[in-house]
């Protein structure tokens, strides 16, 4: 018997679709679901006659482990309680996305715990389970409204090719599945990049190389700290410019070759600032003073992606600090405000060539205080 196909392409998906996507997984089906890289057979985890049942339509050896599949972040901490730096700076700029990471779940307090041992050994064989959060409005909407943990592995025969469309899955295993949700072709035609990080550390090794590529990732892995103010041409731009100057001179190597050689980077943006502005001509100076340079400097906007994507987010004032946690309020536990119990650094913009002196001065003792807490050291260089 061949499986019920629900069309998605042609109509969209509404609430009701949603509940009959979880609804079929609640009864033990197998359920075809598109992602943005391939499409994938969701099971129940929790349910050891559903996982017998996939290992046995996908003819598959049972040495594979399956994945589990969330909706967010949030869910995924249920079951890997603790991250390493590196694993959750990953989680926090790729998820939802094209990326399966490996992680250690032998915690106490984990949520795999849950799961009945029978199937245990399918999902986390040793130690660590495979996490993903699919790019894919409909399929984040059935993870997100099902209150059972969801595995998810390609919809194929194993040792066969993926499958980008559910034309295909029908072709491959329309009679082992029993619903299949078509969207059409997968925006990437392309599985998953997994890694597999080593117990509860920063390093990590990529076992299959998929969208994004391997040197992108290396990318992705490397710490970003943001310093904010208001026009990004005075304050912001000289804290950048000094906490890279302080980090290089920690390290003895070249504020120039900060990036290169240490992977931390630093930049600047301002809540009102203009694209391409060049830096204050005081600011300059001063900076000119401390053996820095602010001459290649143009100004940036806070943007919501930049604020996700930073590590750490210094602001000049509480002011700055209100207004970005109005644009993104979960961002708030790596937002903070230097020189916080004076009333931070106020603006030196229209002063003489010392106030932007005494500007400096405070910013450089403010971040040389910052970048001594163990928790920067932690975020920064994995300490």
């Amino acid at each position: 018997m061949f499986a019920r196909v629900v069309q998605l392409q042609k109509r969209g998906f509404n609430e009701r679709m949603v509940r009959s996507a979880v609804n079929a997984l609640r009864d033990g089906e197998l359920v075809v679901l598109p992602t943005e890289t391939v499409y994938g057979i969701a099971v129940r985890a929790d349910d050891p006659v559903v996982v017998e049942h996939l290992i046995a339509a996908k003819n598959r050896s049972e040495k594979n482990p399956f994945t589990l599949a969330f909706s967010d972040l949030d869910r995924i901490s249920a079951y890997i309680p603790r991250m390493s730096v590196v694993a959750e700076r990953l989680a926090h700029r790729l998820f939802p996305g094209p990326i399966t990471l490996v992680l250690n779940a032998d915690f106490p307090e984990s949520a795999i715990y849950k799961i009945p041992q029978s199937v245990r050994r399918f999902i986390m064989p040793e130690d660590s389970v495979g996490v993903r959060v699919p790019k894919h409005d409909f399929t984040l909407a059935v993870l997100r409204e099902a209150d059972f943990p969801i595995a998810l592995t390609s919809a194929n025969l194993h040792g066969q090719i993926d499958c980008t469309s559910a034309m295909e899955v029908v072709k491959s295993i329309g009679d082992k599945v029993d619903l299949i949700f078509d969207d059409g072709d997968s925006v990437l035609k392309r599985a998953s990049s997994v890694l597999i990080f080593a117990r509860n550390s920063n390093v990590f090794r990529v076992v299959r190389e998929g969208f994004i590529s391997n040197s992108q990732l290396e990318r992705f892995a490397q710490p970003l700290f943001l310093f904010v103010c208001s026009g990004n041409t005075c304050r912001s731009p000289m804290a950048e410019v000094i906490a890279r100057d302080i980090i290089a001179q920690e390290r003895g190597i070249r504020p120039e070759n900060l990036e290169l050689e240490t992977g931390i980077h630093f930049l600047s943006a301002g809540t009102s600032a203009n694209d391409f502005s060049s830096a204050n001509p005081m600011a300059r100076k001063v900076v000119k003073a401390m053996g820095l340079s602010l001459t290649s400097h143009i100004s940036h906007p806070v943007t919501p992606k930049l604020l996700e994507y930073a590590d750490r987010i210094f602001c000049m004032t509480p002011a700055h600090t209100r207004e970005l946690l109005s644009i993104m309020p979960e961002i708030s536990y790596k937002v903070f405000t230097l020189a916080q119990k004076s009333g931070g650094i106020s603006d030196p913009i229209g002063g003489s060539i010392e106030v932007y002196e005494t500007c400096a001065r405070q910013i450089r003792e403010e971040l040389e205080k910052e970048f001594a807490r163990e928790d920067f050291r932690r975020i920064a260089f994995s300490e």
